[in-house]
């Protein structure tokens, strides 16, 4: 099944309501009357198509959109963000209120998904193609980063504390939400294979990024543990779906040509993305 046929039977799933109903289990737990969607350009749908919000980079395509035609609720605030760190939350990013200021008392749903921009997760990518380009060899990318001065290490450690302030302020304000907290797909082969000209790393660098990307998702579903919150990975729905398969068979943008969407789920991971928070709703 291509791409185009794949998005077009599950949006016909989810408009005529069997996804919402039976895989989220809508009508047992009850209408979502004020959903909140927080996140950065994973969630905000970057790259997709029916952008609403062009600085925020923000799409009609994205799964909170999805979400929130399935539920419908009355209220549906969608403050995501192409480049929002945690910080985003408490500033302004740009002219963008701080996306904390769209959760009120009244909110039932919040989704968000955090984390990857805290961690410099594109200026890492960068580094990665221009390391790729040398040599496919070893771990250039990580060498180089590491030779620079770049820590990851510390980068978590600071993570580790701004994810579990971040889920307590959200519970603060909005006592009453269901609070999802969405995990970050891997965008590479597990089996750390070296792609094609799309995506031109060095094997070792493949495996350490997708090791990045699981220590990312351990940290946040353990703040969500430890928060009272809940977590939905991606990274089982989306393996063998990733940026190295074939057109038809991505849910993943390659990494060249760069565009805004390189390295982010197309409209059918996004679509899938959607589902697998419909599964968690439902329990």
């Amino acid at each position: 099944m291509t791409a185009a046929a794949l998005t077009a039977v599950t949006a016909s799933l989810l408009l005529s309501g069997t996804a919402s109903a039976e895989a989220a289990g809508a009508s047992a737990q009850g209408s979502v009357r004020h959903y909140v969607a927080l996140g950065d350009s994973y969630a905000a749908g970057t790259g997709l198509p029916q952008q609403t919000n062009a600085e925020c980079k923000r799409s009609a395509g994205s799964y909170p959109s999805w979400i929130a035609e399935t539920y419908k609720p009355a209220v549906f605030k969608d403050v995501t963000c192409s480049g929002a760190t945690t910080r985003s939350l408490w500033n302004k990013q740009g002219s963008a209120a701080p996306q904390v200021e769209a959760l009120t008392k009244d909110t039932d749903l919040v989704t968000v998904t955090l984390g990857g921009n805290d961690l410099g997760f594109s200026d890492v990518l960068t580094t990665c193609v221009l390391a790729g380009l040398t040599t496919k060899e070893g771990t250039p990318c990580r060498d180089r980063l590491a030779g620079s001065g770049k820590d990851l290490d510390a980068d978590f450690a600071r993570l580790s504390t701004r994810v579990p302030d971040m889920l307590t302020d959200i519970k603060r304000r909005s006592p009453e939400a269901r609070v999802v907290v969405v995990g970050y797909p891997n965008l590479f082969p597990a089996d750390g294979t070296i792609c094609g000209s799309s995506v031109p790393l060095a094997k070792g660098d493949i495996t350490w990024l997708n090791q990045a990307t699981n220590r990312l998702n351990l940290l946040l579903e353990t703040a969500a543990y430890l928060k009272q919150a809940e977590f939905v990975g991606t990274s089982s729905v989306f393996r063998g779906k990733d940026m190295c398969q074939s057109s038809a068979k991505q849910w993943i943008n390659p990494l060249l040509p760069q565009t805004s969407g390189s390295a982010h789920p197309n409209a059918v991971g996004h679509l899938m993305t959607a589902l697998e928070v419909y599964g968690r709703l439902g329990k």
